[in-house]
């Protein structure tokens, strides 16, 4: 199985980056920003970088919708994860109408109230996983199923 790991620089890529035990074996590629962060936990990986500042700006998106649309069709991932923020929404949105399963985590830091990256891909994944039990009980496709860190 193919992965693409999705996930803005700072805590969502530390968070995916957690996970090792679910992507250590499979053959991935990752996606994230040029960020001092990223390049170190990141060197060892095959990586993508991602145009930034996403927050709120439709020219990012714009740009990483570009970039997802070329990124996608050449590596074929059999399955997209991400924990936000924004570099996530083009990929599982893109990645959900080409017909690849999509996995959407939400950040730890959101317990009452789903994020904006997470309001924006809820209609479009496969699964949305969220780390409260709260979160769960609130929005129906919600799945808990314990915390990442």
């Amino acid at each position: 199985m193919k992965v693409a790991l999705i996930a803005s620089s700072g805590g969502h890529l530390a968070e995916l980056h957690a996970l090792r035990g679910f992507w250590g074996d499979m053959d991935r590629f990752w996606v994230s920003f040029p960020t001092e962060d990223a390049q170190h936990l990141l060197a060892d990986e095959r990586k993508f970088w991602a145009h930034y500042p996403t927050n709120r700006s439709l020219t990012k998106l714009a740009q990483n919708m570009g970039m997802a649309w070329k990124l996608l069709r050449r590596e074929r991932p059999d399955l997209i994860v991400s924990t936000g923020a924004g570099v996530g929404v083009a990929f599982l949105i893109l990645g959900s109408l080409l017909g690849i399963k999509t996995v959407y985590i939400e950040s730890l830091a959101r317990i009452h109230e789903l994020s904006l990256s997470g309001r924006l891909v809820y209609p479009f994944v496969d699964r949305f996983l969220v780390q409260w039990p709260e979160l769960e009980h609130k929005y129906s496709r919600a799945q808990y199923q314990g915390r990442v860190a």
